[in-house]
């Protein structure tokens, strides 16, 4: 394919693929851009509900164990709860319906306990100063923080106050932490989810689930939480970006925390995407594939068909040149068959007028009539070339004459024969003297002959051998020329009869010869092939019908 087709083709494939492909990439991308921003959307809006609902479980879970301390505190006296057998039952009594409290205990004014049921050894221990214990008097009910205590394991407790005659006392209850950070992270979600809670000062209350224990500083402020609940995007440590859920519990000065990756809720998306992405790859390959196959195939067809053109464009100039040289040919023809009348008629008066007389009289006597004889020969010899010029020059259209094959190869060799002997290249002639007469148009099929023996010649080296034969088989008649050259390369013999083609050096030749012949055998209803082997010699095979006569 030449360079401008080439041009051409790329840039139809290029135009092609960029219509076909760039809206497709382009509403590909919207819809996963408007996917992963709704799903972000209900992400954010699950973990929003998610967190409501879990804080409304703590402050529930919470209010629930203090409404049951201060009832059994504000329905029972001192005198009731000071003895350990009487307090274990009162804890037995709050476990029965859900195990949620370790121990309890009962403390005077003073903070010492007075009784205490649990599995710790904290009779005689003294709370005076603790802030949960300084919490309960001043403000009658308290919930503490997350503390290690004198027992040295992080709990945290709820105590209440019993405005009792002559001095208050206050009866603390330890929650099941293990219950509690159970009810904390039933918040979690998926295998990256986490649900914690920290208290004003970042302290995690319950130990999450990934990066942090129990009563250690969380990576973040609580300050970033404003009022109520909200979800915000943040980054760890480690460079992941999270989505946070954050409440603040309504009964205690807590942060519950639900940390989800966006990651992990985008997975299915993303494996969508992946999969859509694939698709695309498939459809971008189809697509090109069938846009460049396409092209080329209109490009291919554009090519042949300027090629035919120009084909044609230059075979009729060529016809036109080969009409305006036959007429110059017959005009000059006719005006050298003038003079050699003349010359011929003289030199016949000259040969009468030599008599054995004059040539026995005069000591140059042969030698005049051997001349004149020899000039009255060249004469005829240049009649008959003359004749052959008119012959050829005479119709540049088709038309049909009856002829015998072997004077046609005859005449076309005669216009090569000098050129031949001057390189010493050997012409043979294998004539079938039996060929028939056939119909057909004498002067294109002598110009095929002449255009195919010419290119032999220039195939063959000096001293070379062409073998020129007719023979006939069933209906058709066929001309052979077969020479001894170079021959042709394989990767051209499919090229050989397009216009403009040639093997021949720049100035040699134009490339029309064997293309006009092609075309010239088209017309006369038969075909032109050939058989080459490189370095031993090319066959050409010109076969026309036989037509009755």
């Amino acid at each position: 394919m030449e360079a401008r087709y080439k041009q051409l083709a790329r840039r139809m494939i290029l135009t092609g693929l960029a219509v076909a492909l760039i809206p497709l990439y382009v509403v590909g991308a919207a819809i996963y851009l408007y996917l992963a921003s709704a799903q972000q959307q209900s992400l954010r809006a699950e973990l929003l509900a998610l967190v409501v609902n879990r804080a409304s479980a703590v402050d529930l879970f919470l209010t629930e164990r203090t409404a049951m301390l201060e009832a059994l505190a504000h329905t029972a006296s001192l005198g009731d709860v000071d003895e350990a057998s009487e307090l274990a039952a009162l804890l037995r009594t709050l476990n029965k319906r859900q195990h949620s409290f370790v121990d309890i205990g009962v403390l005077n004014a003073d903070g010492n306990h007075v009784a205490y049921v649990g599995p710790y050894e904290l009779r005689d221990r003294n709370y005076l100063g603790e802030p949960w214990f300084e919490e309960t008097l001043s403000r009658g009910v308290d919930v503490s923080d997350v503390f290690l205590g004198f027992r040295g394991v992080p709990h945290f407790v709820v105590a209440v106050r019993r405005d009792d005659s002559p001095r208050p006392w206050i009866l603390r209850a330890t929650i099941d932490s293990e219950l509690f950070t159970t009810l904390v992270r039933s918040g979690q979600v998926g295998l990256t989810g986490d649900a914690y809670i920290v208290n004003r000062a970042g302290a995690y209350q319950t130990p999450p689930r990934f990066g942090g224990a129990i009563l250690s500083t969380a990576p973040f402020d609580p300050s970033i939480a404003p009022p109520g609940s909200n979800v915000v995007e943040r980054q760890l440590p480690d460079g992941r970006r999270i989505l946070s859920a954050f409440a603040w519990l309504e009964g205690k000065d807590w942060l519950l925390v639900i940390d989800r990756e966006s990651s992990e809720t985008l997975a299915p998306l993303q494996l969508a995407w992946k999969m859509a992405l694939v698709g695309l790859a498939v459809c971008t390959v189809l697509i090109a594939g069938a846009i460049v196959f396409h092209v080329r195939q209109m490009v291919g067809r554009l090519e042949a068909e300027d090629r035919k053109r120009v084909a044609a464009e230059a075979q009729l100039a060529h016809s036109a040149r080969l009409v305006s040289l036959g007429r110059m040919a017959a005009g000059v023809a006719h005006e050298i068959n003038n003079p050699l009348a003349a010359i011929g008629q003289l030199a016949g008066l000259m040969e009468d007028l030599i008599g054995e007389d004059f040539v026995r009289s005069s000591p140059h006597g042969e030698l005049f009539r051997t001349n004149v004889r020899k000039i009255q020969e060249h004469v005829d010899r240049t009649r008959d070339i003359t004749h052959r010029m008119l012959g050829f020059a005479r119709r540049m259209e088709p038309h049909q004459d009856t002829l015998n094959p072997n004077d046609v190869v005859e005449e076309a060799l005669s216009f090569i024969e000098r050129e031949a002997a001057f390189r010493e290249v050997q012409i043979t002639r294998q004539l079938d003297p039996a060929l028939p007469m056939i119909r057909s148009d004498r002067a294109q099929l002598q110009q095929v002959i002449l255009n195919l023996v010419n290119n032999a010649l220039d195939a063959v080296a000096n001293r070379g051998r062409i073998v020129v034969s007719t023979r006939a088989y069933g209906e058709v008649i066929e001309v052979q020329i077969d020479d001894d050259g170079v021959g042709i390369p394989k990767e051209l013999r499919d090229r050989i009869f397009d216009p403009f083609f040639t093997t021949k050096e720049p100035g040699k030749g134009s490339g029309l010869g064997l293309s006009i012949c092609h075309t010239i055998m088209q017309q006369l209803n038969g075909s032109i092939t050939f058989d080459s082997e490189p370095g031993r010699g090319t066959t050409f095979f010109v076969r026309l019908p036989r037509v009755p006569i």
